[in-house]
């Protein structure tokens, strides 16, 4: 029986390349985990309104050290608080966010990956996250 160079190279070459095909997609800050931190977050975690020692609106205040240690581990989602209180039941304390609705687990999940992947916060406008608006008072 006669073995073919061609085939089984071919076929080497496609179980070596498997892993790099299975890794996970890089997250993009701005497009993915912004706008959660943004609508889900900011309202309690920016200048105007600081809970918790915790300002989300860029990478310095986010990554600022805190008396209760830092809230964002690149690379130990397990570590990082951002992620754990995501994760509390309702009825737990800590458990964010502390009212209203739960963010849903598809969200949870990209904050994980995110930290997992080395929690990547770009510099300049597209790492700066604008707290909510204001509701206009409509002086009824």
């Amino acid at each position: 029986m006669k073995i073919r160079p061609i085939p089984v190279l071919a076929a080497l070459l496609v179980a070596a390349a498997a892993p790099v095909f299975a890794a996970e997609a890089k997250l993009d800050f701005a497009t993915q985990i912004k706008p959660i931190l943004a609508s889900r977050c900011l309202s309690c975690h920016q200048s105007g309104a600081l809970f918790g020692e915790l300002n989300l609106e860029n990478h310095d205040m986010a990554f600022k050290k805190r008396r209760n240690g830092p809230v964002i581990l690149p690379g130990r989602p397990d570590s990082s608080m951002l992620y754990l209180v995501l994760k509390l039941p309702p009825k737990e304390m800590k458990a964010m966010p502390p009212n209203g609705h739960r963010i849903p687990d598809r969200e949870v999940q990209l904050i994980h990956d995110w930290i997992k992947q080395g929690a990547e916060w770009p510099a300049g406008a597209e790492g700066v996250i604008r707290p909510p608006a204001a509701k206009a008072d409509t002086g009824s």
